[in-house]
């Protein structure tokens, strides 16, 4: 029997008994070195017994005329054995025929008798050296093979299922369920809410090694008979089998949530990112995978609506709503990229003097269907789709340019800036401080001319790992305005150590400030904290002449609001700076 050695094993099938003698003296030296063993047979039987026990050959040499069984009856029934596995026939001289229907029977060479041992050895070395050949080239084939496969229904990066290979499994299971129990089922699809503003933020690296985090952590939060797939960038979906009970699916996305909103450690840096959840569960009235996943699908981006971190059940009502919201994404893509948006400039007033110093530009959409399409409405569908950086390059170019034929047209005006407006997602956005630059350079505008509106929220979230950013942006002198202040969470470090010039009073306060003592004490409240920490003031929303005189009072610097003006298109904002310009 051939021993578990990393010797070459021969099976030499021949009746010669003095045959054996020859070959261990003409080969010991490769014998004692391991690296040949040859092991030695009377007939094609007893190969082929040998052969049926253990396969792990790497060549056979043989002899035709044998007792029992010959050759050429050996070769024909050697076929089913390991393809790789050669033949080669030692035959006398007189025997050409018998060697012609060998090699027609799959024999890769021939020896004449008496053997040449010389011959012999490089007989056996080429042969040796073909399969060895061959079978790396099979096994490399085997291997691309496999790896195919693999990624035809497993994730690369994470190494769960992907999208096939989760549809593949939920079928099944279908299935199976139908033909067996039937019992309950739930399928949950989950987007990762702030993974584009890591990605952006930290690099494609950073954002990579995220989500092979979440795809461990849900592994560890989830019961083992659970199936958990990446169907999407950062998208996730996992079958819950046997459910017993709603509650308990509920209490299985409750288990999700607490796991994904702990910190996660990225290259030393801890990064926080909650997760959206859609839910559907069996008792639908769908059994095609796609239609399942695609309700799941439905009810997560009814659970992103909601805020960052929500949960959602799917309801037949979401339908309407997801045609909606899918016909509302095409039409602002085509909007965005057919320019069919415009800005409207709501003017900001100095305090003191009452004199116009700026601009605020903002984004308008009149819908040929719907009408007026509230910016509430479609800047969330412009974020989630990522329509937010060409619609934001396009403000920015539209307002700078505007800016500069006004500072033109308008010369007694000043100074007179532009104030846009700023998604986080294009903070986090690699090209912002070249697009800038660029729209400067192109406008020939000076940097103290634009300020970059971002709310509160935006900037916490955003402003750490931007940080870089917004110093090359300040080194221009372009301004950064906090819009909202005191309308999200506050940290009075960021205020201190990040490069802000300007808080912006939320008018929910500045409404209520003439009546509501609460409210005149917040609005005065910022307006001394901003002095203190060297910052100037602009009110928000202010429709009368008591908000007004309150405001100057406390020092607020600027202002803007209905009491000064409504929101102008570009050649009313024009009219009102000719009056401005005397």
């Amino acid at each position: 029997m051939p021993s578990f050695k990393t010797a070459k094993i021969i099976l030499v099938v021949d009746d010669e008994l003095s045959l054996e003698r020859l070959i261990k003296q003409r080969f010991r030296k490769q014998i004692k070195a391991k690296e040949l063993e040859f092991i030695f047979v009377n007939n094609g039987r007893e190969a082929l017994s040998l052969l049926e026990i253990s396969p792990a050959f790497d060549l056979i040499l043989t002899d035709i005329q044998m007792p029992e069984m010959d050759g050429l009856t050996l070769l024909e029934k050697i076929k089913k054995f390991d393809p790789t596995l050669k033949t080669v026939v030692v035959s006398a001289y007189d025997e050409l025929k018998n060697i012609r229907i060998a090699m027609n029977r799959g024999a890769f060479d021939f020896l004449t008798k008496p053997i040449d041992f010389n011959d012999l050895e490089i007989t056996i070395n080429k042969t040796l050296a073909f399969v060895r050949e061959v079978r790396e080239n099979q096994q490399q084939l085997q291997s691309a093979q496999e790896q195919l496969q693999y990624q035809a229904f497993y994730d690369g990066l994470t190494g769960l299922l992907n999208r096939n290979g989760f549809i593949k499994q939920l079928e099944a299971h279908i299935h199976t369920n139908q033909q067996q129990a039937n019992s309950p089922f739930a399928l949950l699809f989950l987007d990762l809410d702030r993974y584009q503003v890591v990605k952006f933020t930290l690099g494609h690296g950073v954002g990579e090694e995220l989500l092979k985090q979440v795809a461990r952590r849900l592994e560890n939060c989830l019961p083992p008979t659970s199936i958990i797939a990446r169907v999407g960038t950062d998208e996730f979906a996992i079958l819950l089998k046997d459910i017993s009970n709603i509650q308990e699916v509920n209490n299985i996305a409750s288990a999700i949530h607490r796991a994904l909103e702990m910190p996660f450690i990225l290259k030393q840096v801890s990064v926080s990112s909650t997760v959206s959840i859609g839910i559907v569960h069996s008792n639908l009235d769908v059994v095609e995978p796609e239609d399942l996943l695609r309700a799941a699908d439905t009810a997560m981006h009814c659970a992103m609506l909601q805020g960052k971190g929500k949960t959602a059940v799917f309801n037949e009502g979401m339908l309407v709503g997801a045609i909606s919201r899918l016909q509302l994404e095409a039409d602002l893509q085509r909007a965005v990229f057919n320019h069919q948006l415009h800005l409207n400039y709501q003017p900001i007033f100095s305090l003191v003097n009452e004199q116009i110093v700026g601009f605020e530009a903002l984004v308008r959409w009149r819908h040929q269907v719907r009408g007026i399409v509230s910016p509430t409405e479609f800047i969330p569908v412009a974020e989630e789709t990522g329509l937010i950086l060409p619609l934001g390059a396009w403000v920015l170019s539209e307002a700078m340019g505007c800016l500069r034929n006004w500072l033109e047209q308008f010369p007694n005006v000043r100074p007179l800036s532009m104030n846009v407006n700023l998604s986080g997602i294009q903070l986090s956005s690699p090209d912002l401080g070249t697009l800038i630059n660029e729209l400067l350079e192109e406008f020939s505008l000076s940097g103290a001319s634009l300020k970059l509106e971002i709310t509160e929220s935006m900037f916490m979230e955003n402003a750490g790992a931007a940080s870089q950013l917004l110093e090359e942006l300040k080194a221009k002198q372009i301004q950064f305005c906090i819009d909202d202040f005191g309308k999200g969470y506050s940290s009075l470090s960021y205020l201190h150590h990040l490069p802000i010039d300007t808080l912006k009073i939320d008018r929910e306060f500045i409404s209520g400030m003439v009546f509501d003592s609460k409210d005149f004490d917040i609005v005065k409240t910022i307006i001394i904290l901003a002095h203190s920490l060297g910052l100037d003031v602009v009110a928000e929303g202010i429709e009368t002449r008591e908000q007004f005189n309150r405001l100057r009072e406390l020092g607020c610097e600027y202002g803007q609001g209905f009491f000064f003006s409504r929101p102008l298109e570009t050649e009313d904002a024009e009219m009102l700076l000719a009056l401005f310009n005397g």
